[in-house]
C-alpha cells in the first residue's frame, strides 16, 4: 500500500489508527473520515488496488452472512427448547 498511489492517504490512515489504538478510542469512530479518504483514492486507482478491494467485499459479504445466520441461531434454538421440556415431561 506505501508504494501505490494511495501512498499519501494509506500512512493517514495508518497514523490515525496507530494514534487511536494509543488513545484506546473507537478506531472506525476516529479514523472514519481518512478512511473514507483512503477508500476514495482507492476506488479512483482501481486498476491497481482491484486485488484489495475484492478481497475487502468478499470478507465484507462473508462477515454479513456469519452475523445473519447468528441472527437466526437463537430462533432455531428457542423452537427446539420447548419441544425438548415437553418430551420431558412426556417420560415423567
Amino acid at each position: 500500500m506505501k508504494g501505490g498511489p494511495c501512498k499519501d492517504e494509506f500512512i493517514a490512515w495508518e497514523n490515525c489508527v496507530e494514534a487511536a489504538e494509543s488513545n484506546k478510542e473507537n478506531i472506525v469512530d476516529a479514523c472514519f473520515e481518512v478512511t473514507g479518504l483512503l477508500r476514495k483514492c482507492m476506488e479512483a486507482h482501481i486498476d491497481y488496488y482491484e486485488p484489495i478491494l475484492r478481497a475487502e467485499k468478499a470478507m465484507e459479504e462473508e462477515a454479513t452472512r456469519e452475523a445473519s445466520e447468528e441472527e437466526q441461531e437463537p430462533i432455531t434454538r428457542d423452537i427446539a427448547e420447548p419441544a425438548k421440556a415437553s418430551g420431558a415431561q412426556q417420560g415423567k
